[in-house]
């Protein structure tokens, strides 16, 4: 009982409209196969869905790292604007 409601309140900690279809924007993205195929194995193993674990994993990114050290982090691991042809 004690482990529920610590997961709970770190669920309303994180984000607590995760999941809510009236707080939800879709997007649509490319990633490597790799990372496709990783976020697939962790969602299956742990019964979640793909969109919540980027969702999660983003607003911690975004929580511990400032816009400017992001952007330079991005840069310096390949990020770059991607265009359709």
């Amino acid at each position: 009982m004690a482990g529920k409601m610590k997961s709970n309140a770190l669920r309303a900690e994180l984000a607590p409209e995760i999941g809510v279809a009236a707080n939800a924007m879709r997007f649509t993205v490319n990633i490597a196969q790799d990372v496709g195929d990783q976020l697939k194995e962790i969602a299956f193993e742990n019964r979640v869905s793909e969109s919540s674990i980027i969702e999660v994993a983003l607003r911690q990114l975004f929580r511990r790292v400032g816009p400017g050290q992001l952007g330079a982090f991005l840069r310096q691991n390949g990020a770059c604007l991607r265009r359709r042809s």
